[in-house]
C-alpha cells in the first residue's frame, strides 16, 4: 500500500484527551484495510505493533466507535457461518484464530482527505503521540500542500490557541507537542503559522504533470528554507482552483526537459535526466540560486516565462515516446488551447 487517506473530519469529532492516541489507532487499522476498506484486525495484533497493553487497546476501540462519520465497527462471530465469510473476506484469508468475538472496521469513503505514507504509522523512532497529533494537525493544513495557517497572528507568529480550539485540546499541551514535533525535525514555524517537514504527508499521488512540477517547487523550497507557493487558489463561490502560475510555468518547463535530452541524445556530451532530477538539479538551482521568504506564483512566472503572463493562454502537452534513439525520451509539441485539459508526464524509461 502507497498511501491511505486521512480523513479530515477526524478533528470534527468529539475529542477525548487520548484523541492523539486514537488517531494512531484508528489510521493503523486502515493500513490493514483490503480494497473494500474493510478490516479484521486482531487486537492482539494492534497491542504488539504499536506497543500498548491490553485494556489501553480495548479503551481507544471504544471511542473510535463514536467515529462515525469515518468508519462503522461491527461485533462478528467467527461460530456464526455468515460472520465468519464477512471474516474471511476481511483478512483475504480464511481465518483460523480462536472463536472470540472479532470487530469488522469499514472505512467510509471521505469527502475531505489528504494523502498519508503508511510507513509513517510504523516509525519506530517518533512517539505514539506525536505520529497521533501530526496526524490530526495535518487536517488543518491548506489544501494540497503541509502548510497551516493560523488566524490573529501578532508579530507574523502563529496563533497557537487557534490550533489548539481546532484539535479541541489546551493550548499548553498543544504549545508542548509542536515544541517537540519542531525539535525532531518533523514541522517547522513559518509566518503566521507551521510546516510539516516529515515527507511522510503527501502533497498528492505524483500523477500529473502539474504535481510533479509543483512537487519539485515544493521540495526546493523546502530545502532553501521559504515558504512554498499555494497549489490552489479559491473562487468567489469557495471552490478551489489550481493556480495559473502552475499551470503556465509546467508545459514550459517540460518542454525544456525534453530540449535537454534532446541534446543529450545529440550531442553525447552528458547523460539524459528524469523529469524530477532535471528541475531539481539543472533548472531550480540555475533560475533560483536565492529565493524570498514567501515566493509567489508571479515571482515563478516572471523568472520562468519573462513575458506578461495576464494575457498568455496556458499550454497543454501532446506527447508521443521516441523510441528510435539509444536513450528514448518524451517528444512535446506545445499547443495553446481554448480550455486547458490535465496533462500528465512519462519517465524515460517507462
Amino acid at each position: 500500500m502507497k498511501y491511505i487517506t486521512v480523513n479530515k473530519d477526524l478533528i470534527r469529532i468529539p475529542q477525548s484527551k487520548s484523541a492523539n492516541m486514537e488517531a494512531l489507532l484508528l489510521y493503523y487499522i486502515r493500513t490493514k484495510c483490503n480494497k473494500e476498506c474493510a478490516s479484521a484486525i486482531g487486537e492482539k495484533k494492534m497491542q504488539e505493533e504499536l506497543n500498548l497493553s491490553e485494556s489501553t487497546v480495548e479503551g481507544y476501540i471504544g471511542k473510535l466507535k463514536e467515529y462515525k462519520s469515518i468508519l462503522s465497527i461491527k461485533t462478528l462471530n467467527p461460530n456464526n457461518e455468515e460472520d465468519k465469510k464477512e471474516i474471511d473476506k476481511a483478512l483475504g484469508v480464511p481465518y483460523e484464530g480462536d472463536k472470540r468475538k472479532k470487530n469488522l472496521y469499514c472505512f467510509h469513503e471521505p469527502q475531505s482527505f489528504y494523502f498519508l505514507n503508511p510507513q509513517f504509522i510504523y516509525r519506530t523512532d517518533i512517539e505514539n503521540e506525536i505520529k497521533g497529533f501530526l496526524i490530526r494537525l495535518a487536517c488543518l493544513c491548506d489544501i494540497g500542500t503541509t502548510k497551516i495557517y493560523t488566524p490573529n497572528c501578532r508579530k507574523e507568529k502563529a496563533n497557537i490557541k487557534s490550533i489548539a480550539e481546532e484539535l479541541k485540546m489546551c493550548r499548553e499541551k498543544v504549545k508542548s507537542l509542536l515544541s517537540r514535533c519542531e525539535n525532531l525535525g518533523l514541522i517547522r514555524a513559518i509566518p503566521r503559522g507551521y510546516i510539516i517537514l516529515e515527507d511522510s504527508f503527501l502533497l498528492n499521488l505524483n500523477g500529473t504533470l502539474e504535481d510533479r512540477v509543483y512537487n519539485s517547487i515544493y521540495k526546493y523550497c523546502l530545502e532553501k528554507k521559504v515558504v512554498p507557493p499555494n497549489r490552489y487558489e479559491f473562487s468567489s463561490k469557495g471552490n478551489p482552483m489550481e493556480c495559473d502560475g502552475l499551470l503556465m510555468c509546467a508545459p514550459y518547463i517540460f518542454d525544456w526537459w525534453n530540449i535537454y535530452n534532446a541534446k543529450a541524445v545529440r550531442f553525447k556530451e552528458y547523460s539524459p535526466l528524469m523529469f524530477e532530477v532535471y528541475i531539481n538539479d539543472i533548472l531550480l538551482p540555475m533560475r533560483f540560486p536565492t529565493l524570498p521568504e514567501e515566493p509567489h506564483w508571479e515571482y515563478f512566472k516572471k523568472a520562468f516565462l519573462n513575458i506578461s503572463t495576464k494575457t498568455r493562454k496556458p499550454q497543454i502537452i501532446e506527447m508521443c515516446i521516441n523510441n528510435e534513439s539509444e536513450y528514448p525520451f518524451i517528444a512535446a509539441r506545445s499547443i495553446y488551447p481554448e480550455k486547458l485539459q490535465k496533462s500528465v508526464v512519462l519517465d524515460c524509461d517507462d
